[in-house]
């Protein structure tokens, strides 16, 4: 990692530090939008992560990018960081100009609006970051070739929603809205490519959980005792955490060749097949951990874990969440088998093996 980089997540990991601690994750769920987070982050300019100096951003890489949003996992950031980080993305490849406040790529992972003389037509049933009023960012189809449009929340009609950690949703319905701006046709863009891209955000932000998860647990199982001793001395709570720990770095080495696999890619939208199976890998290990990693994590802590006051019950939360949104394990494991299953009718004898597809 280059050293800049490595500045900026530092001022970012001292930025959550300060702001973000259990107690403003817990309070924006009863509805208080975290304000001095929120300013904070902004000023630092960590919206602007994926965006070029010359457009006023950090200018940062795709792997800054993907690290970031890792970190502000670990955090359980409750401002919408990673949305605007992606919809700046968007607009700045599309040519727009970006968000300079928080905002919102409205795309769930299903069928994208379409736009016809001018007005788009859709309903985007679960949409993330919508909150606080940001720029909506729609990427729309036209003919087939993809157009970005985007709306402010004036006089749309959104259904306010939350998903199971309390983390704003909404149903966005967009028929017959006329943007406020629509962009030209956008190369090297389009549904599936966008669909990836958003499943690799969601399986990093699943790895920044699964490490909070994992120091919360050692730093219990040390502290706690039970029978006159810690309760990590027990070789039980011992092979739990082992496989927290297995989990999870199984799910950082997935990611990291998905975020590798994609930096070499001049169109981290265009869906392109070097860039799909390390991506769906990486969606199929993190989602897959979850469920083992939220399990043993919660057998651990015991009825501490459920508690409102004590934080492993936001991050939990938040992976059996993430691990369905932008496709889960089942999803992407059909599409990784499909995926072979063509490849294996192409294998030509004398020159491909079967298992160079299978293990490459």
């Amino acid at each position: 990692m280059e050293e800049t980089d490595q500045l900026i997540l530092d001022t970012a990991n001292r930025l959550f530090s300060d702001h973000c601690g259990a107690e403003v994750v817990n309070r924006s769920e009863t509805g208080q939008f975290p304000g001095a987070l929120s300013d904070t982050v902004i000023s630092a300019g960590l919206p602007l992560a994926w965006v070029s100096e010359e457009a006023g951003g950090v200018g940062g890489s795709l792997a800054l990018g993907f690290h970031l949003i890792r970190l502000a996992a670990r955090y359980a950031t409750p401002v919408p960081l990673v949305e605007t980080m992606v919809a700046n993305l968007v607009l700045a490849k599309s040519g727009l100009e970006v968000a300079d406040i928080w905002a919102a790529l409205v795309f769930d992972g299903g069928p994208l609006p379409t736009v016809d003389n001018g007005a788009v037509h859709g309903v985007i049933s679960h949409a993330s970051g919508v909150v606080n009023e940001p720029l909506l960012v729609v990427p729309v189809v036209d003919g087939e070739r993809i157009r970005v449009a985007t709306f402010a929340m004036d006089n749309l009609n959104i259904e306010p929603q939350e998903s199971l950690a309390g983390e704003p949703r909404a149903r966005v319905n967009l028929e017959g809205v006329v943007p406020v701006k629509l962009s030209p046709v956008v190369d090297g863009m389009n549904e599936d490519g966008l669909r990836q891209f958003c499943a690799l955000v969601r399986a990093c932000q699943i790895v920044g959980a699964f490490e909070k998860i994992t120091d919360l647990t050692v730093g219990y199982v040390k502290e706690r005792k039970q029978f006159g001793r810690p309760l990590g001395k027990f070789q039980a709570i011992q092979h739990k955490v082992a496989d927290i720990v297995g989990e999870s770095a199984l799910s950082i080495a997935a990611v990291e060749q998905a975020i590798r696999a994609l930096s070499k890619h001049p169109e981290p939208f265009s869906g392109d097949q070097a860039v799909f199976v390390p991506v769906a890998t990486a969606k199929v290990v993190t989602s897959e951990g979850a469920a083992t990693v939220a399990r043993l994590a919660h057998q651990s802590h015991g009825a501490m874990g459920f508690s409102f006051e004590y934080p492993l019950q936001q991050f939990s939360r938040r992976i059996w969440c993430w691990r369905e949104e932008y496709g889960s394990e089942f999803y992407w494991s059909e599409r990784l088998g499909m995926n072979v299953a063509g490849e294996l009718c192409k294998v030509d004898a004398g020159t491909r093996q079967v298992w160079d597809i299978v293990s490459r």
